[in-house]
């Protein structure tokens, strides 16, 4: 049987007045997956730039970690250099300012010119080497500690600046320490000098102290007392800016009074004599001798008279003043020798051996009775010992002062 095929029917053609039809747009279903997936691309991607940045953050502050001990050495080593070279350049200028100061001081012939050049050279050249600071280091700046927080440019950055400043800060402690050296050589070569200036005026003072062996016990005492003088650290504000004059002074004293002296014993040698015989049982005493015609209101026609007065200074001396008359008998009467003796006696309180026998019983501090009792230990059993001014001692005071030798 056959079958019927339908001819194909040809669309028919749209007229210009039907409006086109439009196609649906092309769809697509999207699966739960791939709705997922951009929002995974994007987190990884943050959190491959955190992890970037937080492994440069921790590279960073892992150096810079490393590095802060070693620069804090360096540091710590400058501060130290400085902080020594500062103290030595202030002990410096104190000596240079004292050192001046006595050049100004030390004058006259006891100063041996060449002391005095040598020492001003070395001020000078003091000055130099203070003048001459050595240079801080270069490129100090802030850091940043390793406890405190920062970000990873500005470790960086710390780490950049180190490797300048801890070789720099290296090189200004040698610096330093060079100069502190320097500045100190300097500083103990005007003490060297100072002192040769000094022990050489006072070796040239006591030169002439020893060649004036005539002369008065205060002229010697105050050349030994000026001596002492000069080594006091001088000063301005101190008022005793002439020690060296007055060591001049002193020296130029007892010369003088040496000259004196002999013209004295040359012009008077009985009295020279007495003086002699006085010191020779003074016990080491210091004596010293005045004559007149009348003495305590006792004139030299009628009376041998004598006194003596205890003077403190030093370690204590003793003042003799005696008329003239015992000079005219000496030679025929012993109690004038026994009135030279009595006077010797009553110096001898400046013992310390026979102070306590004067102050204690039987005495009791009585220097006529003293005095006496000591003339007669000594030979002298005579009125002129005192006796016939004073009356004679008991045996006990005469047996006491006997221990006063």
């Amino acid at each position: 049987m056959e079958h019927p095929h339908p001819e194909p029917v040809e669309p028919a053609t749209p007229t210009s007045s039907e409006p086109a039809q439009s196609a649906p747009p092309a769809t697509s279903r999207v699966t739960p997956r791939q709705r997922l997936r951009a929002p995974i691309i994007v987190a990884g991607a943050v959190a491959a730039v955190a992890l970037a940045l937080l492994g440069d953050h921790l590279v960073a502050t892992t150096i810079h970690a490393h590095a802060w001990p070693t620069w804090a050495a360096a540091d710590a080593r400058y501060d130290d250099a400085s902080t020594d070279y500062a103290a030595t350049a202030e002990r410096s200028g104190s000596a240079v300012a004292r050192a001046e100061y006595l050049l100004e001081m030390a004058t006259g012939d006891l100063v041996a010119a060449d002391d005095h050049a040598a020492l001003a050279e070395h001020v000078e050249r003091a000055r130099e080497l203070l003048a001459d600071a050595p240079a801080p280091p270069a490129g100090i700046v802030e850091l940043g500690a390793p406890d405190a927080p920062a970000p990873a440019w500005e470790r960086y950055a710390d780490l950049w600046r180190l490797v300048e400043l801890v070789p720099s800060h290296h090189s200004a402690a040698v610096r330093f320490d060079a100069a502190a050296e320097q500045v100190a050589g300097g500083t103990k070569a005007i003490a060297d000098a100072s002192e040769a200036l000094v022990s050489g005026t006072e070796e040239r003072a006591e030169a002439a102290l020893a060649e004036s062996t005539l002369a008065t016990y205060r002229a010697r005492l105050a050349v030994e007392q000026a001596i002492d003088g000069i080594r006091h650290s001088p000063s301005m504000s101190s008022g005793d800016a002439n020690r060296f004059t007055a060591l001049a002074t002193a020296v130029s004293e007892v010369r003088t009074s040496h000259a004196a002296e002999q013209e004295h014993r040359n012009a008077y040698p009985v009295r020279a004599e007495i003086e002699a015989f006085a010191r020779s049982i003074a016990s080491g005493l210091e004596l010293e001798f005045a004559w007149a015609y009348e003495v305590a209101g006792r004139a030299s026609d009628q009376w041998y008279s004598g006194t003596t007065e205890f003077k403190p200074e030093g370690v204590g001396w003793g003042l003799i003043s005696l008329t003239e008359s015992v000079e005219r008998e000496w030679a025929t009467d012993e109690n004038a020798k026994a009135l030279v003796v009595h006077e010797v006696g009553h110096a001898q309180v400046l013992g310390d051996d026979c102070y306590p026998i004067f102050e204690a019983a039987p005495f009791s501090s009585d220097h006529e009775m003293w005095a006496t009792a000591w003339a007669i230990g000594m030979g002298y059993d005579l009125p002129g010992a005192g006796i016939e001014a004073y009356g004679r001692p008991s045996d006990a005071q005469i047996a006491a002062a006997a221990a006063c030798r």
